[in-house]
């Protein structure tokens, strides 16, 4: 999921100019000032209710979160496909399946090292489908998965399955990263680009939930339709003004801009629809298969050598707009991407210099040891490691109970990260993490082993670690995701960024897939031993390497990967 500047906690220095940057949905606009919009001279400014501009921009983008809701179930639900299948006792004449460790270690990452396919081919679909039709094609692989999972009855059709809900999660990044960036004035994408985290524990949560309810053929086929209800929501939402003209609708253009700021007459949009038509000419000049997204949130170097203050200035105050509401604006690489810098030499000779490499250097590590750190290497087998610590029949509802920690955390990271930074909370969680495993090593290796302590009067410590574990995983798992739109240089974002997703699903595919193998050689103990020291080793990199980039400019954090200007970015 999936999901992609810190998205809610940068401040920016420069003050507003007289113009606005022509591809800024809704500054002109701006809620600030009730709406308030003057075409031009001679015009009575039209009136713009806020209700209706702010709820018709969360109307179309409930769409994104769907999607996300239905990329995460398909992460969660080899966890109860797992508990219910490895080692189990088939009765003699029924149809039921059992698999062995290294069954379990395929199905349970297969998954992610498909998703990079999927990657590959979104970027073309949305540019050449459009985003909204984009959002309906792709619930296609998670339909044709669900149906499959509820009629499986081999080993080889589970594998299929995920390898089709693989490539359906690399599908839907594109999407799902351009539809919020292109139809959201810069006041609400700082909220709606915040939901998807706590949505990504929300579908574990009704996951788990109806893993303990129910059997896992028929959750699958109840979450059948949550593709069907997502594809028929988008067939109301209106296509992004942007991606209309840059295809020469320019009619259809006006109406979508007019949907998505309250159902308004197009005099009430004017202004802001002339400042779109404006800026796809000029871009259609400068190169007329350039991503319009992707090109909204550059920040121009030329105009700053050119001297061009006002031009420059301008961009780079929306361009920080723009950045501040977007976890990962090119996470995936588009067509353009394709284009313009992926048959560029010149941009893949970039990759290796300091602008873009230092920062690759603190992204790439950050996923290894997220995947590493605990959470992410047991979720498939979330189930057998719960009864393996001596949880036993509450096993099932510590999966839940553990999704409830995880949406709380990451409500915290969404109201927390504005003050207290990325780095100060990564510290937090790493070190949370870290003593959790700890504990939890020691607790296995002196509860478990045999002759140990009474396990049922300690059963509580396990528990009261699980929730630890729980909560600073999802604290810390939206983090890398939102330095992947601020920490690269423009001129190799999207290749910088896209490349880091993909090594993040391979990070992940190894975590899941070597876990039950590290069990049976270190023990379970050994395991949260190890666990504990990537959180350390992870503790030491990050105070060591991440900045503070809160209140910094996207020009101010370039500069500090380029090693041009390190002041200001104290590591406190």
């Amino acid at each position: 999921m999936p999901s992609h500047g810190d998205h809610r906690g940068t401040e920016y220095r420069f003050e507003q100019p007289s113009r606005t940057h022509p591809y800024d949905l809704g500054e002109s606009c701006s809620l600030g000032d009730e709406g308030d919009n003057t075409p031009g001279e001679g015009h009575t400014p039209a009136k713009q209710n806020v209700f209706r501009t702010r709820f018709s921009q969360v109307l179309a983008n409930l769409a994104i979160h769907l999607l996300v809701l239905d990329l995460c179930m398909s992460f969660a639900f080899t966890t109860i496909v797992i508990a219910a299948l490895l080692d189990a006792e088939v009765a003699e004449g029924k149809d039921e399946l059992s698999i062995n460790n290294n069954e379990a270690s395929w199905l349970g990452s297969i998954a992610y090292i498909c998703q990079p396919v999927g990657s590959v081919m979104s970027g073309a679909i949305v540019e050449f489908f459009g985003r909204k039709w984009s959002m309906i094609i792709v619930n296609a692989p998670f339909l044709l998965g669900w149906v499959l999972y509820s009629v499986s009855n081999s080993l080889t059709m589970l594998y299929i399955t995920n390898v089709i809900l693989g490539i359906g999660i690399g599908f839907m990044e594109a999407p799902i990263m351009t539809y919020i960036a292109e139809t959201c004035q810069p006041d609400l994408r700082a909220l709606l680009t915040s939901l998807p985290g706590i949505m990504v524990q929300m579908s574990f949560f009704v996951v788990y939930l109806m893993g303990n309810v129910t059997t896992w053929r028929i959750a699958a086929g109840i979450s059948a339709s949550l593709p069907v209800i997502t594809a028929l929501y988008v067939t109301q939402m209106p296509e992004t003004p942007i991606w209309l003209l840059s295809r020469g609708r320019t009619e259809d253009a006006e109406r979508a801009l007019c949907w998505l700021r309250g159902w308004v007459t197009p005099d009430v949009v004017k202004e802001e629809f002339n400042q779109l038509v404006t800026y796809n000419n000029a871009t259609s000049k400068r190169n007329p298969v350039t991503s319009p997204m992707v090109q909204f949130s550059s920040l121009s170097r030329n105009q700053e050598d050119q001297g061009d203050k006002e031009n420059y200035i301008n961009n780079e105050f929306h361009s920080n707009a723009t950045e501040r509401g977007m976890r990962a604006v090119s996470t995936t690489p588009t067509l353009a991407d394709s284009d313009s810098s992926h048959c560029n030499l010149e941009i893949w000779r970039e990759m290796l210099r300091p602008p873009t490499l230092r920062p690759l250097m603190l992204v790439l590590p950050y996923f290894l040891i997220q995947q590493l750190a605990g959470m992410a290497s047991i979720r498939p087998f979330m189930v057998h490691v719960f009864r393996e610590l001596g949880l036993d029949d509450a096993a099932e509802w510590t999966t839940v109970g553990s999704a409830v920690i995880g949406i709380v955390g990451a409500a915290c990271l969404v109201s927390t990260v504005t003050w207290l930074g990325k780095r100060f909370l990564s510290l937090v969680s790493l070190a949370g993490n870290g003593a959790s495993c700890l504990l939890l090593g020691i607790y296995s290796y002196v509860v478990l082993r045999p002759g140990g302590a009474d396990q049922l009067s300690a059963t509580w410590l396990p528990l009261s670690l699980i929730i630890v574990l729980s909560f600073c995983s999802s604290v810390m798992f939206e983090i890398p995701w939102m330095m992947l739109s601020e920490v690269f240089p423009f001129r190799t974002r999207g290749m910088a960024s896209g490349f880091s997703a993909a090594m993040c699903y391979i990070f992940l595919f190894v975590a899941s897939k070597t876990y039950l193998d590290m069990e049976e050689s270190l023990n379970l103990h050994g395991v949260f031993f190890l666990f504990a020291a990537v959180n350390a080793i992870g503790f030491i990199f990050v105070y060591y390497r991440m900045p503070r980039m809160e209140g910094r400019s996207l020009v101010e954090i370039e500069e500090y990967f380029s090693g041009q200007n390190k002041r200001g970015f104290l590591k406190k």
